[in-house]
């Protein structure tokens, strides 16, 4: 399994697309400078936002764009015959790659931190817990989405699985609006089926502190860490289910 996530890291690392984000991170230092001379008093909240933001989108676009070829570009390469003749079991194959790609993703957060940080130095802003607390659920949030990539890559197209990842950060955002809607509502089908569509898909907005960053609102750090633990509890379900799906999977029509 360790060969087979190290396998996945160069082959991402060497992509040309990974490139493409690392370049775009440094052209849009200038920006954010810009961006300063328009914040009006507001530079470190401006500053921040747009960098989280950012950081959150190219994570996202990582993985929309490579994640759901992991598992078909070994069928089409019929390359999964190689792998399979080793004394290795199929899920090893699903939590090699998501373990490989998700070192990618820490690759491009750490690059990306690391410049905003040099950023807000030169700035003379300092960062706080909120702050550290916002990356980690947005490296959660990109997380969830990677295992529900490769889950959704086990059973559809990589096309198709790169349509159900939108779909399910725009629920994962957005839904909960719904439910507060159907709780005021006091329709209890309607609640009952906003409660299990949560379920079924991650909460993303559970995770989203970026844009308390900067501001003097009052966070509940206890309730954003439970949210994280049940994010890694979302995420690990979903990978054995995308392992227990590849377990069954045949390919002889390969």
């Amino acid at each position: 399994m360790f060969n087979i996530a190290l396998n996945t890291f160069r082959e991402m690392v060497r992509n040309r697309f990974f490139s493409l984000i690392i370049f775009l991170s440094v052209i849009l230092i200038a920006l954010s400078l810009w961006l300063d001379s328009l914040a009006l008093g507001e530079n470190k909240r401006v500053i921040i936002d747009f960098w989280l933001s950012f950081l959150e989108l190219s994570g996202l676009a990582v993985i929309l764009l490579l994640a759901g070829w992991l598992i078909a570009r070994e069928i089409e390469g019929r390359t999964i015959y190689l792998i399979l003749s080793k004394p290795i079991r199929r899920w090893m194959i699903i939590f090699g790659k998501f373990t490989g790609f998700a070192f990618v993703l820490l690759l491009v957060v750490l690059i990306e931190l690391a410049i905003l940080i040099a950023i807000l130095y030169s700035q003379w802003i300092i960062i706080d817990m909120i702050f550290a607390l916002a990356v980690i659920g947005i490296f959660l949030k990109l997380l969830s989405l990677l295992a529900l990539s490769l889950f959704f890559s086990t059973i559809v197209s990589p096309w198709l699985a790169m349509f159900m990842t939108i779909a399910s950060t725009i629920i994962g955002h957005g839904w909960y609006v719904v439910l507060e809607y159907a709780i005021r509502s006091g329709n209890v089908v309607y609640m009952y089926f906003a409660r299990w569509v949560l379920i079924l898909f991650p909460n993303l907005a559970s995770l989203n502190l970026k844009n308390l960053v900067a501001t003097t609102a009052i966070v509940n750090i206890e309730s954003y860490l439970i949210a994280f633990a049940l994010s890694v509890i979302y995420l690990s379900i979903i990978l054995c289910l995308a392992a227990w799906i590849f377990e069954r999977k045949s390919f002889d029509s390969v």
